[in-house]
């Protein structure tokens, strides 16, 4: 029996939740080991391992990272998302970008995600949402 859409969600929720933390465990725990990760940016599929040496860089190279506006919707294999991804720099400054992803699932984990991120431009960051 395949996870309800709200089970999905939530894994996708910890996922992201781990990201932010910089808990590099805690987000391969929510992906199989065999998952890939694709970026519309550059066209090339990533095994987990892959994957999580850029999440490396990711942790490395910006103060906080984080998602909001997260809106969701089940499709035949798992769902879909579409969130704002924000991205602090070591300089303080905030830059957020729209963002889709395409996620299936096997055995209540991460299977694939596929992600469209927008970088034709960094959105206005309210100045209540900075701090």
């Amino acid at each position: 029996m395949s996870a309800s859409p709200a089970a999905m969600a939530e894994v996708v929720a910890n996922f992201y939740q781990a990201l932010s933390r910089k808990d590099l465990q805690g987000a391969i725990a929510c992906c199989r080991p065999e998952a890939v990760f694709w970026h519309n940016f550059d066209g090339v599929e990533l095994s987990l391992e892959q994957a999580a040496g850029s999440w490396q860089g990711l942790f490395a190279g910006f103060a906080e990272n984080r998602i909001d506006s997260v809106e969701w919707d089940p499709i035949p294999s798992g769902l879909v998302q579409r969130h704002r991804f924000f991205l602090r720099g070591d300089d303080g400054a905030l830059k957020a970008k729209f963002c889709c992803i395409f996620v299936r699932f096997q055995g209540g984990k991460i299977s694939r995600l596929d992600e469209y991120i927008d970088l034709s431009r960094s959105l206005e960051v309210p100045v209540y949402e900075r701090d």
